[in-house]
């Protein structure tokens, strides 16, 4: 049965990519966002953001958790409330990361461990809730387009030993989302990775959060089974 109600959820939100796709997908198609990110006050300032991009075309209802998405318990009982309350989500875009020095074999294993826990336990986590969501959405509903989208680099393919970390834990994210579409990438839900080829800021051509969010929002929205995995912005 279709609904009209389209539930984005959002891990990793701050004012680069996770800001420009938030706002850029809510006006494009979500009417409930959920936002996951540490800082409270930051999460004011998205929602406020996403409320001023939609305010022309829809009403949209915001629920923000601050939350350390490396504490698992906390993430899952997170994302457990954010369906009871916004109802099953239709995209699920995990965009967190942490990126900081980290020069191989004098990075403190402890902090490698840290960024497992941020950006691949908290993936699975993350999937393991989503997944069946998405699955079952993708079944009962034919107009939906149940996603599980990831920000992701070319640290797995080009490791750089001064972030050895982040280069790492990239790698690791990227077998995992493959074999996420490999299991379940024919079952009607979009799996993927959108992969940015260097240092975002405001000023570059290509690499600035508003075309990588166009970029993403055109990759997912395009109703292609033959689109790629992955594309690199």
């Amino acid at each position: 049965m279709a609904s009209t109600d389209r539930h984005l959820v959002l891990i990793g939100v701050g004012p680069g990519i996770g800001r420009s796709v938030a706002c850029l997908f809510a006006s494009k198609r979500y009417n409930k966002v959920t936002l996951i990110a540490r800082r409270a006050e930051q999460l004011k300032i998205e929602q406020a953001q996403i409320e001023a991009a939609t305010e022309k075309s829809h009403s949209v209802t915001v629920k923000t958790y601050a939350v350390d998405i490396s504490d698992h318990t906390a993430l899952t009982t997170t994302l457990i409330d954010a369906e009871a309350s916004l109802g099953k989500p239709e995209c699920v875009y995990f965009n967190a990361a942490r990126v900081i020095p980290s020069q191989l074999l004098t990075h403190d294993v402890k902090d490698v461990e840290y960024d497992f826990k941020l950006t691949v336990s908290a993936l699975y986590v993350t999937a393991q809730w989503a997944m069946p969501l998405l699955l079952d959405l993708a079944k009962v509903d034919p107009s939906a387009q149940p996603a599980f989208v990831v920000t992701g680099g070319l640290l797995h393919v080009e490791p750089d030993p001064k972030l050895f970390a982040l280069s790492l834990v990239k790698a690791a994210q990227r077998n995992l989302v493959q074999s996420l579409a490999l299991s379940y990438g024919a079952s009607g839900v979009r799996i993927g990775m959108i992969l940015v080829s260097g240092v975002v800021g405001p000023e570059e051509e290509e690499l600035n959060p508003a075309n990588i969010a166009q970029k993403a929002w055109g990759w997912l929205s395009n109703g292609d089974a033959e689109a790629p995995f992955e594309i690199v912005i």
